[in-house]
């Protein structure tokens, strides 16, 4: 989804206000509230590890995630720290963690209510007794602006101008977001486009796939507006 833009990722976020040292410390209060002895973390749907690079400073970190480009990244900020490519569907590693986060909306992802049992019931499985499962969801339903909306970020540095140009459509339960971003180097410009499609999942099914897989839930608001945040502990 990322393979071709996963380079400008951080740097359209981070122009937008996006504070991962923030999330960082938000993250930490809420796992160490629930879990005063947490010393692992695992990040489902790691992306570029720009939250883990933060979290290393209280925990041991690993990372999942899909997309290959991304990891790519993520392993040049992040060479010491395991990542390992894998669905959240159905991933399984050797060891377990006090806490699992799940950010940024990724489990919109997932297509079904079924897919969402999959993802939350392996994400608790890493769980050790008494760890933290952290999810954000993605926008619900009734907070959706209109059937058809459009946005633009830019950003720059040094090396790389970009500009994003994106449109969103909602069918039923389903957003599609096609972002098309023009990307300028001293090689030339580029033209890439990534295409996206979430679920719009209702709160009580977030909750209700987080029981089944075994977890005490809590709902929460999401650092991000019209979204919320799931926290399932484990007994």
């Amino acid at each position: 989804m990322f393979r071709n833009t996963a380079h400008v990722y951080d740097l359209i976020y981070e122009a937008s206000g996006k504070d991962y040292a923030a999330e960082a410390r938000q993250l930490r209060d809420l796992i160490q509230a629930r879990n005063a002895g947490a010393g692992s973390v695992l990040d489902v749907a790691c992306g570029t590890g720009a939250h883990l690079v933060h979290l290393r400073q209280w925990y041991d970190v690993a990372g999942v995630d899909l997309d290959a480009g991304m990891l790519a990244q993520a392993r040049t900020r992040l060479p010491d720290v395991p990542l390992f490519e894998a669905d959240m569907r159905a991933f399984l590693l050797d060891r377990r963690f006090d806490a699992v986060v799940c950010l940024f909306s990724s489990i919109g992802y997932m297509e079904t209510t079924e897919q969402l049992d999959l993802a939350m019931a392996a994400m608790a499985s890493h769980l050790n007794p008494g760890g933290v499962l952290i999810v954000d969801g993605w926008v619900r339903p009734e907070a959706w602006r209109g059937p058809v909306s459009t946005h633009l970020e830019t950003a720059a540095n040094d090396e790389i101008k970009v500009a994003r140009v994106g449109v969103a459509r909602r069918e039923g339960r389903k957003t599609r977001l096609e972002m098309h971003h023009v990307i300028a180097t001293s090689e030339g410009i580029d033209h890439v486009v990534d295409v996206h499609e979430l679920t719009l999942f209702e709160v009580n099914e977030y909750v209700d796939a987080m029981g089944r897989a075994g977890l005490a839930v809590e709902t929460t608001e999401s650092p991000i507006p019209d979204r919320d945040r799931y926290i399932g502990t484990k007994p």
